[in-house]
């Protein structure tokens, strides 16, 4: 018997990162039985997930894997998911503007199983496509910022880049491979850095100013390498270019098959997409502040280690570490001893309290003031003196006019 729980925990050490892999089929299974079909299955599953966060507490362990290359093929799996999640979220967008079976699907799905894929979609409406689309915003996350997040890392396998600019595609995602590794990792907790919130920002704020900011900062990056080949901005080996051409004819290609109203869900999935990267950006560094150019340390990120939270992510809750060195691979990170989220939180009690915002300043306030007593240098202590100033927050406003007050005494 204790083999076999030997065993099992083995197992278990290795399949509990294969959780983004199994949620995306289940989103593959719900798009192709209908999603309104499964709407109950859905909730059930959300609400297990939120639940089991708060109860699972934290894992701290770091373990020795003896075949890490098992977590490679999965991170490889991830583009044959999307794309047969773009193909099953696009048929029920095209059957509902036509009535066809875009490329053989239903066809394919009856001959493997016996389920009518066109009679499980003949009551499809507005319900229908905005839980698709909803659902489908995940599968862009997970392939875009969770998976290819991991992907864009592997800067030494040709496959591994590849296969995340290709998985961001379907969330028109691809500037994140050039504007994450090369940008937010040189400018995290600067101004400069569009994954860094500032101090009383709220997640829209954030969202509105942001968004636009990653876009001109991959272009940036684009240029700058262009320019050192000697080669015009617009040259056609500009990586930000090509992927916006590959994004351009994906969203023909949606209008050609499915008609303006299912461009509309897509386009839709991808902002919820594009929202959802931003609510996880700004639990991992809001209100930080380091001088630009100076050393980055543990203490610039804010660190999970719940146990669903980083079976979700790949560990990514582990994010300190991971900027101190971004090639480490995700089962490999450890504990470096940088501030933690608020109440030993996970991420999808964050995302909760970020779309209230009253609740997340409330939180994050005693934080914040925290970090500046414990973790901050001299120097980011007056940038967060002066961040405090601006935030609109009266706990810290409260506190840097006690400091001012104690200057002034002094």
């Amino acid at each position: 018997m204790d083999g076999i729980m030997a065993l099992a925990r083995s197992g278990w050490a290795y399949l509990r990162f294969f959780v983004p892999i199994a949620l995306s089929l289940g989103v593959i299974y719900a798009l192709i039985v209908g999603p309104a079909n499964v709407l109950v299955g859905v909730l059930a599953v959300l609400l297990g997930l939120s639940l089991a966060e708060r109860v699972s507490g934290n894992d701290e362990q770091t373990r020795a894997y003896g075949h890490p290359r098992i977590f490679v093929w999965m991170l490889w799996t991830y583009l044959p998911v999307s794309l047969v999640a773009f193909w099953a979220f696009i048929w029920m967008l095209a059957h509902g503007h036509n009535g066809g079976d875009l490329l053989g699907l239903a066809t394919w799905v009856q001959s493997l199983s016996g389920f009518d894929m066109v009679a499980a979609h003949a009551g499809d409406g507005w319900g229908s496509y905005l839980i698709g689309a909803l659902l489908f915003s995940q599968i862009a996350s997970i392939g875009s910022v969770s998976i290819g997040h991991e992907l864009s890392h592997r800067t030494w396998e040709p496959y591994s880049v590849f296969s995340s600019r290709a998985c961001s595609l379907f969330g028109l995602f691809t500037y994140y491979a050039i504007e994450h590794p090369y940008g937010h990792h040189f400018t995290v907790g600067t101004p400069a850095d569009s994954s860094t919130a500032f101090r009383g920002e709220s997640v829209y704020r954030y969202f509105l100013r942001t968004a636009p900011q990653d876009y001109q900062t991959a272009w940036a990056i684009e240029k700058d390498r262009l320019d050192k080949m000697g080669l015009a901005a617009m040259s056609w080996r500009n990586r930000l270019l090509q992927g916006w051409v590959a994004e351009a004819a994906l969203v023909l290609f949606v209008f050609a098959v499915s008609g303006l109203l299912g461009l509309f869900w897509f386009l839709l999935a991808v902002l919820n997409a594009h929202f959802g990267y931003k609510l996880g950006t700004y639990s991992q560094h809001y209100g930080i502040v380091r001088v630009p150019g100076s050393e980055i340390k543990a203490h610039h990120s804010w660190d999970s280690f719940n146990r669903v939270t980083n079976w979700f992510v790949d560990n990514i809750g582990r994010h300190s570490q991971h900027h101190l060195d971004p090639q480490r691979e995700f089962w490999r990170l450890e504990d470096v001893h940088a501030p933690r989220l608020p109440h030993n939180m996970g991420y999808f009690r964050a995302i909760g309290l970020a779309i209230i915002p009253a609740l997340w300043h409330r939180t994050w306030s005693p934080a914040l003031l925290e970090w500046d007593r414990v973790y901050a240098s001299p120097e980011e202590r007056q940038l967060a003196h002066e961040a405090n100033l601006r935030s609109g927050r009266p706990e810290l406003l409260a506190a840097a006019a006690h400091e001012e007050a104690l200057a002034v005494a002094t």
